[in-house]
């Protein structure tokens, strides 16, 4: 079965609320791995659909996949699938993975060094309806009212960059693995200042963003010296609204034109007095990719993570198996009977017929005959005695004409 076949089974069962269990997720990656990049359009509308119900229902397969968009280089691709896992808020309930926290290490700094999200848009975003100062609008039970949540609503992959980010950076700093080491578990600590700055510039929050960096100015945090610059383009290509238009209803809230110069003025003075490394960022995210991704004992665990999921999969089909062949031996068995007991009515039936014929025919014709059965019976008898009568005129006519044939 080709990959295509097997992805648009998937869809077909998602889109009809159909169970997809983790196995058929990972058929499904492992013959992403023999396909060429014209395939990547249909695991992309894949994974754009379906982004509310949960795509991934474990990381192995989210892995495989992420890994497979990366040795393709579409990093675009795998930042779907890096937000499916954040819109899950996988990193918030599961422990942080070392060969995960790689992946998206890599993802992020290849986005970023692509430059595709430092491009100012040419026209500043406008509300699309007009609406009249006359009109009172209000929210009507029952009807789909104009909303954005800011979460479940997001589209742009600059605000899905960055959420993953910040829910990379808060996984970091909340728990790592115990099968880092500890020179490898300091340089990811490290980073996270640098992170968390370029999370709140993707997301485009200048509250969050400035308070951040004079935290970081006043707690002596390191920050990397390209981080910096790279903000600071984040900020200047932020999208915005005219100063004088306000948010429309159901959508996103935006930064105005004054408040972009003046997030990016104030954050320009804080940067200065942050302390800052001259070790590039993308460097310092391929050291610590590299360190994961050749560890020994990183590597041990995670196959060992692979195999115990492949025993997983293999006790869940087997116990579906064993349920499916019981309920298929009882399906079995009760038709089986039935169609014994079938057969023993019939054929008392057909023994007994002949003993009961005449208790039928006498019941039947002792039953209560409706108005219309009546007039069918009295038609029936006024037919027959009228053929009788033709029959029995016919026949003296016949009888007569050899009479006076003979006499002649």
């Amino acid at each position: 079965m080709t990959p295509g076949d097997l992805g648009t089974q998937i869809l077909y069962r998602l889109s009809n609320r159909a169970e997809v269990t983790p196995l058929d997720y990972d058929i499904f990656v492992n013959k992403v791995q023999q396909t060429d990049k014209t395939f990547l359009d249909f695991l992309e509308d894949i994974t754009y659909k379906q982004a509310k119900t949960g795509v991934f229902l474990d990381e192995v397969s989210a892995n495989l996949l992420l890994d497979s968009f990366i040795k393709k280089q579409d990093y675009p691709a795998g930042l779907s699938v890096m937000w499916e896992l954040c819109l899950q808020s996988y990193l918030e309930k599961e422990p942080l993975a070392p060969y995960l926290t790689a992946l998206w290490l890599h993802t992020t700094g290849e986005l970023i060094k692509s430059g595709v999200f430092f491009e100012r848009a040419e026209e500043i975003r406008e509300s699309d309806n007009e609406y009249d100062a006359d009109i009172d609008y209000r929210s009507v039970a029952y009807l789909r009212n104009p909303n954005y949540d800011g979460w479940f609503d997001i589209d742009r992959p600059r605000l899905q960059l960055g959420h993953c980010i910040l829910s990379l950076a808060s996984a970091i700093e909340r728990e790592l693995p115990p099968s880092l080491q500890n020179n490898l578990a300091i340089d990811l600590k490290a980073i996270v200042p640098s992170l968390r700055l370029l999370g709140f510039a993707f997301i485009e929050d200048a509250d969050q963003l400035l308070t951040f960096a004079s935290s970081a100015s006043s707690k002596l945090l390191v920050v990397h010296g390209d981080v910096l610059t790279a903000v600071e383009k984040l900020i200047a290509s932020s999208d915005r609204r005219p100063d004088n238009s306000e948010t429309g209803r159901g959508e996103p809230v935006l930064l105005t034109e004054s408040e972009v110069a003046s997030t990016l003025a104030k954050f320009q003075v804080i940067a200065s007095t942050i302390t800052s490394l001259e070790e590039s960022f993308y460097a310092a995210l391929a050291s610590l990719v590299s360190a994961i991704t050749t560890d020994a004992a990183i590597q041990k665990a995670e196959v060992e993570r692979v195999i115990q999921l492949y025993d997983t999969f293999e006790a869940t089909r087997d116990a579906v198996w064993q349920k499916e062949a019981e309920s298929l031996r009882r399906r079995e068995v009760l038709a089986t009977v039935k169609s014994r007991l079938r057969a023993l009515v019939d054929e008392e039936e057909r023994l007994t017929f002949f003993e009961h014929a005449d208790t039928i025919d006498h019941q039947a014709w002792l039953a209560p005959r409706t108005r219309s059965e009546r007039r069918w019976s009295r038609m029936k008898e006024w037919k027959k005695d009228l053929r009788e009568y033709q029959e029995k005129r016919k026949g003296g006519r016949d009888a007569m004409a050899d009479t006076h044939a003979g006499n002649g």
